[in-house]
């Protein structure tokens, strides 16, 4: 790897020159956020919760509800889409000890995440963009990444329409896409 580039190289740098929208949410949530969101049912074991005012909040563990937050402040039309959110958020989660792949225990750390707000039809190729992207970012490095999909779980959120819907698309989207981006 050449340390010169790495050293002089920004990665604010590299999200600027992409069409993201950068933002920034709050570190904590009133727990009826969570569980509209159904975080709150599956994770509140792992979240670090507090009393507020007589209610229960906790410091986010994620940043999928407050993105989802920010895309519903205001009505939006379709011809906006997409519209791509980028965060290097700092969350918290009250995990067990070697929880992650033998790490101690973590409890605060930043995470860079994007969500996409999309329409159906624009799910491939904002899924080809990514993985792109994530090329693009651990090439930048001299890193290769193995990708490997997530299928269902047991305690799914959402409906099962949806669930059906989405894997439609992007089951063999990712096997398409997996055969031509291999590495040798």
């Amino acid at each position: 790897m050449d340390t010169k580039k790495v050293s002089s190289w920004k990665i604010e740098a590299v999200y600027d020159a992409e069409p993201r929208l950068s933002v920034i949410s709050p570190n904590m949530y009133n727990s009826k956020l969570w569980e509209t969101s159904g975080h709150w049912q599956n994770y509140k074991d792992d979240m670090f919760t507090l009393d507020v005012e007589k209610e229960k909040w906790a410091l986010k563990p994620m940043n999928c509800p407050g993105h989802c937050l920010i895309f519903d402040s205001r009505d939006r039309s379709y011809k906006e889409l997409p519209i791509r959110m980028a965060e290097f958020g700092i969350i918290h989660r009250n995990e067990a000890s070697g929880a992650l792949t033998g790490l101690t225990r973590v409890r605060r750390f930043m995470q860079d995440d994007t969500h996409v707000f999309c329409m159906p039809s624009q799910i491939e190729d904002e899924i080809s963009a990514l993985f792109d992207f994530m090329q693009h970012i651990y090439g930048l490095f001299g890193f290769d990444f193995h990708l490997e999909l997530s299928t269902r779980p047991d305690n799914y959120l959402g409906t099962i329409e949806t669930w059906n819907a989405a894997e439609e698309v992007y089951f063999p989207f990712f096997f398409t896409l997996r055969a031509v981006r291999s590495p040798p």
